[in-house]
């Protein structure tokens, strides 16, 4: 542990790169979202984004409320792209646009033909693959950068989360922090991280 942050009320800086530990819920903030259905619906949820704009947070907190397995697509090696997805009466995925098309198609048309609810994130809008593959719903939710006010909240949640609950109080940024943070991020969450991060370390110093 780093004496600087347990002095700032804090265990570690909350703004790494790297996932947090702990149930997602701990440190999620809606941003107007509603939960996706059950299974056996039939249902497609795409959450369409940029990079950074929270896809993947939402998708991990959705399935802390509902279990199901979880498929990610990365970048390379190319490979690992026609790795066989799961099928499952509630299945998650991530970067679905990167799955090769042929793939893709037979993974819907299982899925629709099990009547399940697939919940995604993607960068691209699937639902004509979804519809041609015989999903009867598909629900699509754009992510924009966050607004102030939500913002501020996500930032609080993830201080408050890493409280060192040693009696000191916990390290809060200003207004005046906040709103040089929300400028430099534009209220993108992976921007506004990086430079909490930044700025955190930096008012430890």
């Amino acid at each position: 542990m780093n004496d600087r942050y347990l002095q700032a009320g804090l265990k570690s800086n909350p703004f790494i790169a790297a996932p947090m530990t702990g149930p997602p819920s701990e440190t999620f903030v809606s941003r107007g979202l509603p939960d996706p259905p059950t299974s056996g619906e039939n249902t497609l949820i795409q959450v369409i984004g940029e990079q950074g704009y929270g896809k993947s947070t939402h998708i991990h907190y959705w399935r802390s409320l509902q279990d199901g397995p979880y498929h990610y697509i990365p970048k390379r090696p190319y490979r690992q792209r026609w790795v066989q997805p799961p099928v499952e009466a509630v299945t998650y995925g991530d970067e679905i646009d990167r799955m090769p098309k042929p793939l893709r198609l037979r993974w819907f048309q299982r899925l629709s033909k099990l009547n399940a609810t697939l919940i995604i994130g993607t960068h691209k809008d699937l639902e004509p693959i979804a519809r041609k593959a015989g999903f009867t719903t598909v629900t699509t939710h754009h992510l924009e950068p966050m607004n102030k006010e939500t913002f501020s909240r996500v930032v609080q949640r993830r201080l408050d989360f890493s409280s060192a609950q040693n009696g000191q109080p916990v390290f809060t940024f200003s207004e005046t922090d906040l709103d040089y943070i929300f400028s430099e991020s534009g209220g993108v969450p992976r921007e506004a991280d990086a430079v909490c991060h930044r700025l955190l370390a930096e008012r430890l110093t």
